[in-house]
């Protein structure tokens, strides 16, 4: 009987316990008029679906250092502090994005640029990363503008609490900043490799490493 009755109370927790994504979308559902609080509640079920549907493993980070709001891995894609993000465009840009390169690696069967090519030849390297940056970039716009319209989200609103950061909004002009940071991480993984430590991902590498016994569920 006691077993019975600790299996109910453990059954209602987990209902009742929010995972970190609805925790989220919560802090951002915050900011909707009563009239489009379902709106949000749309949003979050559709993304959930979304992951599901896909099978993809996404990590969270309550606060991380890592310089990007996310980033994919071999093993999970990892979303870096969202309670910072300015809006729920922001939020839900850095998931789609992130998703698109789990898409780029698994589906379309992208070479990964810091592990499949050679390191020495970084024009080439770096080519293949921003082609695949600005096609995850498009698609996080995409779904983002899709998400507004598909709901009916008044315009108004819409400008307000789904606007895109500066940084994000002009990404794609951002190509010489973004090769810079890359040509310091590709610098520090030869680093890496020349004192004989192992990388065969992003994740070996200290910036992302240090964080990963910190990853939490995303969903």
């Amino acid at each position: 009987m006691k077993e019975l009755i600790h299996k109910v109370l453990n059954e209602e927790i987990g209902i009742l316990k929010e995972s970190n994504f609805d925790r989220l979308v919560n802090k951002f559902k915050e900011n909707f008029p009563d009239e489009l609080k379902s709106k949000a509640d749309a949003i979050k079920n559709f993304v959930v679906n979304y992951v599901k549907e896909k099978g993809y493993t996404i990590k969270f980070l309550n606060s991380c250092s890592t310089g990007f709001g996310g980033v994919r891995t071999k093993n999970q894609i990892i979303i870096c502090s969202p309670s910072n993000m300015h809006t729920i465009g922001d939020f839900l840009y850095t998931i789609f994005h992130e998703m698109r390169h789990e898409q780029q690696m698994t589906e379309f069967k992208k070479k990964n640029p810091l592990t499949d090519y050679d390191l020495e030849d970084f024009e080439t390297l770096y080519e293949q990363y921003w082609n695949m940056e600005l096609d995850a970039d498009r698609f996080g716009k995409e779904m983002v503008a899709k998400l507004v319209m598909a709901l009916n989200i008044p315009l108004d609103f819409a400008k307000q609490q789904f606007k895109l950061s500066q940084y994000i909004e002009h990404y794609s002009f951002m190509s010489e900043m973004v090769k810079g940071s890359i040509k310091t991480i590709i610098n520090q993984i030869k680093e890496l490799k020349n004192a004989g430590i192992e990388f065969t991902d992003i994740q070996d590498h200290p910036i992302v490493k240090r964080h990963l016994d910190k990853l939490e569920n995303f969903l």
